[in-house]
């Protein structure tokens, strides 16, 4: 595996094959995983289940507030795509248990590349994530031991939460033939770029995210291109632009509207 540190000092690491690293190293690994994915895709569920005071916030200060954990589901469902070095899905973890979540979630995730998690056993986590480092090693040896083209899933206490852990090793778009509708309450678009990994990003793809996606769910994903804005409302999304202070701005989706303040919906050109 061949490392790459980023602005903020955690590690990415670049990805032969798609000739691409697996995270900005201007934005910052760590920092992109939570600016752009785990904290807007958060905030949005909170904005469900609590009253239009907290969309007067923005999105790093609703992420603060003290009930921010009582005011999230019982049971979060979520989508990464893909697993890559782990980061969405271990930020994601790390967050609500940090702030003591006691809830349930359940995590799907598709690689193609068989031998990530064996090497990942080794890789330095910046210690926001490496605070978890037992749960998490526990996961990556799970993952690597799962057969090939299988939705396989681990059950176990992660800090104060239960979690689902579900992998499939193999092709994305084999495991999302496999998955629920109308299910997921997060999505993390975060596959390759469009020029290296099309395939996870035309229309007909979106189209297949929109019946995977609850109806009151988030799309989280670091691409600002006219081309994948059309795409994805093409498919049936609405779109919009979401800039924070620390990271380039991203791109948030849903199938409804979305009601959080640092947001501006995007349209075809």
């Amino acid at each position: 595996m061949l490392l790459r540190e980023s602005s903020d000092g955690s590690l990415s690491a670049y990805n032969a094959l798609f000739d691409e690293c697996y995270h900005s190293l201007k934005d910052g690994a760590l920092n992109e995983t939570l600016h752009k994915h785990i904290y807007p895709s958060l905030a949005h569920l909170t904005s469900i289940n609590t009253t239009n005071a907290i969309l007067e916030s923005s999105i790093a200060n609703i992420i603060k507030k003290e009930d921010f954990p009582s005011a999230l589901p019982q049971h979060i469902y979520a989508l990464d795509i893909c697993f890559g070095l782990g980061y969405n899905s271990f930020a994601l973890l790390a967050t609500l248990a940090t702030m003591g979540y006691e809830g349930e979630i359940s995590i799907y995730s598709p690689e193609q590349d068989y031998n990530i998690f064996d090497n990942l056993l080794d890789f330095t986590y910046p210690p926001f994530l490496s605070a978890y480092q037992k749960p998490i090693n526990e996961l990556l040896r799970f993952c690597a031991a799962t057969p090939n083209s299988c939705v396989c899933v681990k059950s176990m206490a992660f800090h104060t939460l239960k979690l689902n852990f579900y992998i499939y090793r193999g092709d994305a778009l084999a495991m999302l033939a496999l998955l629920p509708k109308d299910y997921f309450y997060i999505i993390y678009q975060d596959a390759f770029s469009p020029k290296k990994n099309p395939a996870l990003w035309s229309e007909a793809y979106f189209r297949t995210l929109f019946t995977l996606l609850d109806s009151q769910g988030i799309i989280t994903t670091y691409s600002q291109s006219s081309a994948i804005v059309k795409n994805a409302i093409n498919a049936g999304f609405k779109v919009y632009n979401y800039e924070s202070s620390l990271v380039r701005p991203s791109t948030l989706m849903g199938k409804n509207a979305l009601t959080l303040n640092d947001i501006k919906q995007r349209f075809k050109k």
